[in-house]
């Protein structure tokens, strides 16, 4: 099913969404937000079954920076966050050119899974960005 994804933002951001279909047969809408700087990605579908947002946002950090081998057995960078008023799960890291990102994935209703990549020049920025997305991102069937 495809959603409908909403981000109000300043003139200077420019937005595309389209869906495409992945290798599960999931049918996916993307949004993607940029203006010189930084970027916002989301991502809207059904939620795997079986799945939730934390494991989500696990296996995107397992896949984006990985665990290293002096990292603790329990070692768990995945943070529970208030997001849009609502629970989420995500991680901070930084990008290959040293700018930080944020990673969220948030149940945004039942058995709909928002996927959210953002980053920005610098932590100011990202908490910027981050703001801007709780403010005006909407979505619906």
């Amino acid at each position: 099913m495809a959603y409908d994804i909403s981000l109000r933002l300043p003139a200077e951001w420019i937005c595309e969404q389209d869906t495409y279909t992945d290798e599960t047969g999931v049918e996916i809408t993307h949004l993607e937000a940029q203006k010189p700087g930084s970027l916002i990605d989301i991502y809207v579908g059904e939620m795997p079954e079986g799945e939730t947002a934390e494991d989500q946002a696990l296996a995107n950090y397992a896949e984006t920076v990985g665990f290293y081998e002096d990292d603790p057995e329990d070692f768990n960078p995945i943070v529970k966050i208030d997001f849009n008023g609502k629970k989420a799960y995500g991680f901070s890291a930084l990008c290959e050119d040293e700018s930080p990102m944020r990673f969220i994935a948030q149940e945004v209703r039942r058995g709909v899974l928002a996927i959210i990549v953002f980053f920005a020049p610098d932590e100011d920025s990202v908490i910027e960005v981050q703001n801007l997305i709780e403010r005006g991102f909407r979505t619906k069937a």
